[in-house]
């Protein structure tokens, strides 16, 4: 018998209960010290029903990694590399993404983790990975459009961009207080002057 759509929508609303639970846990305690038992727990599931959702803790592991970044990768590539006004762009870009970031703290944590042992974690950094270099270009992209217009002191736009992106992680996981502190409005200006905007 088919599944209804209520039963169809609390499935969804199980697994996702369960994949924040595990990206949370996985963040906080790691991937050793986190376990099946732990997240069913923590998510106030049975034990069992993790497996009805995922077949061991390695994809959990993988899921909590790859699914979160499918979920706002649109958000981070919000931002027009072909923009008239490349300086503006650039400002707006930074803007939107230190918002993003301030709400991030347990992913990051996580995403930090796997690049630090990527050897460790290769699936999932091989998506972090190229996603990285999506984004990387994509503002190297902006710079570049910004230095041709005289707007934008002449520097090599990748290292930049590299720069760019290790600092938004940087700051978040530096900072222990909530995403809504107005800390994170004054970042906007300082991180902004790395692109070399010529006043």
């Amino acid at each position: 018998m088919p599944l209804s759509e209520e039963q169809r929508l609390n499935m969804k609303k199980r697994r996702q209960k369960i994949l924040d639970t595990a990206v949370h846990l996985f963040a906080t305690e790691g991937y050793e010290g986190t376990t099946i038992k732990k997240i069913a727990e923590a998510a106030e599931i049975s034990f069992g029903n993790v497996f009805t959702y995922f077949k061991d803790k390695e994809q959990l592991f993988i899921a909590s990694v790859v699914e979160p970044l499918e979920a706002i990768s649109d958000q981070i590539l919000d931002f027009n590399e072909h923009a008239e006004d490349p300086v503006a762009e650039l400002l707006e870009m930074v803007k939107k993404h230190i918002k993003l970031f301030a709400g991030e703290q347990n992913y990051l944590t996580l995403v930090v983790q796997v690049v630090g042992q990527h050897q460790r974690f290769p699936e999932p950094f091989d998506h972090l990975d190229q996603f990285h270099d999506k984004w990387r270009n994509k503002i190297g992209r902006l710079i570049e459009s910004g230095q041709e217009k005289g707007l934008l002191q002449k520097q090599e736009p990748i290292p930049v961009a590299t720069l760019y992106t290790s600092l938004l992680i940087g700051i978040r996981l530096n900072n222990t207080d909530t995403r809504y502190s107005n800390m994170w409005d004054q970042y906007i200006t300082p991180t902004f002057q790395l692109f070399g905007p010529i006043h």
